[in-house]
């Protein structure tokens, strides 16, 4: 059950502010999963508990095997495909005159990669789309916990698609303040090049090793062990991140409705409530990404605690850090369980944080870092029993 009252949640609507509506891409993976969740026939319906759900074995084991599962359908197509293209390039660079040949090449090229990007459209949604079924999620209605206009056919749809989350302002807080647009642009330009890139380098390698005549029969067939690794490894990726999002989410739930009562906050001084806020939005900053299940989080928080106010910069670190100091010692490890959650929310630690939360951790620092490792790999992994066992909120360290 949801403890948030229908002003809360009004407000927690109105203090949300995406800067772009979902594009194509999104549009069209959030419209396809749900005419899988529509197949399936789950329309509404009571959430499942954690406790319903299979053990964590059951769980690794079969979101493992959809993934593996998966990622064996897209490497066989696009090796498939590739070779095809490798091998006109084979057979006709020197039978057919240069326009002739382009035009083959060409033609051929692109139903490859038509062929490619419809089979890698299909195996990523349908593999986020088992995962769903997996833990509970591939209902089609929306879902409280996400402001806006975000459902989980969202959420997964872009983790699916490998599209970027959506720039979101919530209380205000922004997380890429400390992030130049410069290397947005780097980061994005580099990722894009990827398979291209690494085309480039291993012909370079080939080329030292076996020289010059080796080369000329070897380098067209290069693209077919380059384009089955990178295919397999988008699966594996998305299948990882799908994983992360609705573990998560399915954490947050459980915070939500049965950690972050009423009751609990109602032992936290006006300080503490507020610094529970800042423990998530301050995260997110040294995260610097916009990931939806810190987000969820930290709206669950703000609207519980009835934070409401924007232009508070909840999201400076300076100030969580003396905060700390100014609530009782019990309610500084509640604050620091919190900034565990969110950090592990997203899968990964970034540079800031490694450098910056040992100032709020302090003595017990390895011990909070060694429970954010073990948390994020759990939910990347899918033991999602062992996940929530880290969850608590006990006002302790560690």
């Amino acid at each position: 059950m949801n403890h948030l009252s229908t002003n809360a949640l009004k407000h927690r609507q109105a203090l949300y502010d995406r800067e772009a509506p979902p594009g194509f891409l999104e549009k069209i993976g959030v419209y396809y999963y749900r005419r899988l969740a529509e197949k399936a026939g789950l329309r509404e319906g009571p959430r499942t508990r954690i406790e319903d759900l299979p053990s964590d074995d059951i769980l690794e084991q079969e979101a493992r095997q959809i993934t593996t599962d998966n990622a064996l359908i897209a490497t066989s197509t696009h090796t498939v495909t590739t070779m095809v293209t490798v091998w006109v390039e084979v057979e006709y660079f020197e039978v057919l005159d240069s326009w002739n040949y382009w035009l083959l090449q060409g033609g051929v090229t692109l139903v490859m990669l038509a062929l490619e990007f419809l089979t890698l459209f299909w195996t990523s949604l349908r593999s986020v789309h088992s995962l769903a079924r997996l833990t509970g999620h591939d209902r089609v209605e929306g879902d409280p916990l996400l402001p806006g206009d975000d459902t989980v056919a969202n959420i997964l749809a872009r983790a699916a698609l490998e599209v970027p989350d959506p720039i979101v302002r919530y209380l205000g807080v922004d997380p890429l303040k400390y992030v130049s647009k410069a290397r947005l642009l780097l980061i994005g330009l580099l990722y894009k090049a990827k398979v291209v890139l690494t085309s480039v380098a291993a012909k370079f390698l080939l080329r030292r090793a076996l020289g010059r005549s080796s080369l000329r029969i070897l380098a067209p067939w290069i693209a077919v062990p380059i384009t089955a690794f990178w295919d397999a490894w988008v699966i594996y990726k998305v299948a990882c991140e799908a994983r992360l999002r609705l573990f998560g989410h399915r954490l947050a739930q459980y915070l939500a409705s049965e950690i972050l009562t009423p009751e609990l906050f109602k032992r936290l001084s006006p300080l503490a409530r507020e610094g529970a806020v800042r423990a998530v939005a301050t995260t997110m900053v040294l995260t610097q990404n916009y990931h939806p299940n810190m987000l969820m989080l930290l709206v669950q928080i703000s609207a519980a605690v009835d934070i409401l106010e924007e232009g508070k910069d909840y999201d400076d670190w300076d100030e969580f850090r003396e905060l700390l100091y100014q609530v009782s010692e019990e309610e500084r490890y509640f604050l620091l369980d919190l900034v565990c959650i969110a950090a592990a929310f997203d899968g990964k630690l970034s540079r800031r944080e490694r450098k910056l939360l040992p100032e709020a951790f302090g003595e017990h620092s390895q011990v909070y870092f060694e429970r954010i490792n073990d948390l994020k790999n759990k939910l990347i992994n899918g033991q999602l029993h062992a996940a929530k066992e880290l969850c608590k909120l006990d006002f302790r360290p560690g």
